[in-house]
């Protein structure tokens, strides 16, 4: 009887021990059910604020369409919320209830991630408050200002203001200050200011600077590539720019401006420089095509006009000329020209009548003297692949002109072919086409 007792005493003390070690590896949180203060023991997983014991606060979140959030409700606590004007307005409504803890529900666009990190920034000193990229900054002032979070906005613009920006990212502030009642901080502002008058001279003088400096060095200078690549890169990513800022159309006209006097200098230098000077000037006037070429529709038409106001540039090139000559107008001016004709041809340039019929009437010949197999090419199959470009090219543009158009560019089409060994099928097939369209 006595062995019995000790034997259950023994299995008793050895449960208690077994307990008591549970609990210290897993210690328990109580969880209420609404007022009920009676607890079920189950671990909390929720995101945890300040003191739960002391909140006196629940907030529900709900998404828009009254989807709710799996940690619901929040336990908080009113002296932290008021630092939010939209949360202060809500307990201000409930401060004459004697209903503790306060029930709160709102409901947001905002994911709940970025709503959970507001609400934990609140709770966090303003010197303590980081951001790990732009992009999580942006998305917490979204919130903040949503809630009416001062400190939180003040220090998420102080962030914007001393990082650095990629030009994605500056979109994004951009368009998320203009989409926000804020006021901005005068620093963020200033540096966001791209209409300032002093920033875009600023811009002008720069890029003038960079692009003397690139026609006045040696081609065989290795640095040009790599200044002309940073110099293009500006440029292009520019001209995609906001029209507003002012910075895409001030790049746009230098880039024409560029263009055209290069134009100029190719046409009185042709015979006063030796055969390395006249290469260089040459190529100093296919690189802002290249940019050209990467601007919109407009920009392309306006470089087209200008090609069509040098006649000079065409003469010189039809004149006999020395064999380097003639290689360096064939690598330069075949890839401009054909590069137009293909915009035209892909409705890339919308260009008048008159100037498709100006292009075809001053550049058609100089294309197809270009193409001439004892200027430049020595492999017949390229000749023959950029020989049927261009009659390709030229047989789309024509197309979109009218009859009495079309016989004038025709006979020049074809007396070109005739001179200068170019296939003649696809003209006459071209050719065929319209007169069966007009019988």
């Amino acid at each position: 009887m006595t062995s019995k007792s000790n034997d259950q005493i023994v299995g008793q003390e050895l449960k208690l021990k077994k307990k008591k070690v549970l609990d210290e590896v897993i210690p328990s949180t109580k969880i209420k059910s609404g007022t009920d203060s009676t607890a079920n023991e189950q671990i909390d997983l929720r995101p945890q604020f300040g003191a739960t014991n002391s909140a006196d606060v629940r907030l529900r979140i709900f998404g828009p369409n009254r989807e709710e959030y799996d940690g619901n409700p929040l336990r908080l606590h009113s002296q932290t919320l008021q630092t939010s004007d939209f949360f202060k307005a809500l307990l201000s409504e409930r401060w004459s209830s004697n209903i503790r803890p306060f029930e709160i529900e709102v409901t947001t666009d905002q994911s709940f991630e970025n709503y959970l990190k507001c609400i934990e920034m609140m709770y966090s000193s303003t010197s303590s408050l980081r951001f790990s990229n732009v992009d999580e900054c942006l998305a917490i002032l979204s919130v903040a200002s949503e809630l009416l979070v001062d400190k939180l906005m003040q220090q998420c613009m102080r962030y914007l203001e001393a990082v650095r920006w990629n030009s994605e990212e500056e979109s994004k502030i951009r368009n998320l200050l203009s989409s926000l009642s804020l006021s901005v901080l005068p620093d963020l502002n200033a540096r966001l200011n791209k209409q300032n008058n002093n920033y875009l001279e600023f811009v002008r003088e720069n890029i003038k600077a960079m692009l003397y400096f690139l026609s006045s060095c040696d081609c065989a200078d290795k640095k040009q590539p790599i200044i002309r690549g940073a110099v293009g890169k500006f440029m292009v990513e520019n001209l995609q720019e906001d029209e507003s800022s002012g910075i895409a159309e001030m790049c746009r006209h230098i880039i024409l401006e560029e263009f055209k006097a290069n134009i100029e200098i190719a046409v009185t230098s042709n015979t006063e420089k030796n055969a390395a000077d006249e290469e260089h000037s040459y190529f100093a006037l296919l690189w802002p095509f290249t940019l050209i070429e990467r601007c919109d529709g407009t920009t392309m038409e306006d470089a087209l006009k200008i090609l069509c106001e040098e006649m000079k540039l065409a003469h010189i090139i039809m004149q006999p000329q020395k064999h380097y000559t003639a290689s360096r107008y064939t690598k330069v001016m075949l890839p401009i020209l054909l590069g137009c004709l293909d915009a035209l041809a892909n409705g890339k340039i919308i260009a008048e009548r008159k100037l498709r019929v100006g292009f075809l009437t001053i550049w058609l010949p100089v294309m197809a003297r270009l193409l001439c197999p004892n200027l430049y090419f020595n492999h017949i199959s390229d000749n023959d692949v950029l020989k049927t470009q261009l009659c390709r090219g030229v047989s789309n543009v024509v197309e979109t002109l009218p009859f009495a158009d079309w016989r004038g560019i025709y006979n020049i089409w074809i007396d070109c072919c005739a001179k200068y060994s170019i296939d003649l099928r696809i003209p006459f097939a071209s050719g065929c086409k319209v007169l069966h369209e007009h019988k």
